[in-house]
């Protein structure tokens, strides 16, 4: 099986960092594929990251970013009921090593029930912010780092949750926060869904990036 992971534009060559397992209760992998044109698309013959035991025994990529010609792979380590967040670092794209501080987020807070999960980091005034959920997606959270490595929580977390939503229309659970940088602004997408729904759906924040 295979799922969604991370995916950004290097130069000429897009680069797609995806979850796979052979087993949904074994362990997880992250692989990598590449494209010229965002349509065909080849695999890397081995997975770049693997779980391991402990916090990483099951891990995804949610984030990558390229900063100072370093890549930077967020992935989220998950051994249930917990979830933990990590980095691995790269100068190719394609050998990473974790990060020895590994993770580099956990769920310290009250409102992040059992863990933190699904980063997704941008660049913004040479410093790097990132988005991350709640374990039961009712909130999310925001964090700040000048390196990429260590990172600070914000004050005002969660600064959205699912109560906040219009009209209740994902009061059930919001998940999988995405940033996203456009010109004058910067979005984060999400998904939701409320009880009495079955479908999910995606909402859209904003922000003024003037």
């Amino acid at each position: 099986t295979v799922t969604p992971g991370a995916m950004m534009k290097d130069g000429n060559i897009y680069r797609m960092y995806y979850n796979g397992w052979s087993n949904q209760y074994g362990i997880w992998h992250i692989g990598l594929a590449t494209s010229t044109d965002g349509v065909n698309w080849e695999k890397h013959p081995q997975p770049i990251l693997s779980g391991t035991s402990g916090w990483e025994y099951q891990i995804g990529a949610s984030s990558v970013i390229k900063k100072d010609s370093i890549y930077y792979l967020y992935y989220y380590g998950r051994n249930l009921p917990n979830y933990k967040i990590g980095v691995a670092t790269s100068t190719d794209g394609i050998t990473f090593t974790r990060y020895q501080g590994n993770p580099i987020l956990t769920n310290q807070e009250n409102w992040e029930l059992n863990g933190v999960l699904y980063a997704s980091v941008i660049e913004q005034n040479t410093q790097l912010q990132m988005v991350f959920m709640n374990s039961n997606g009712t909130g999310v959270g925001i964090a700040n780092s000048s390196d990429g490595l260590n990172w600070t929580k914000a004050n005002n977390n969660p600064f959205y949750t699912n109560e906040n939503t219009a009209n209740g229309w994902a009061a059930g659970k919001i998940a999988y926060p995405n940033f996203l940088k456009v010109p004058n602004e910067i979005r984060i997408y999400y998904s939701g869904y409320n009880y009495s729904s079955q479908y999910l759906k995606i909402g859209m924040m904003r922000k003024s990036n003037n």
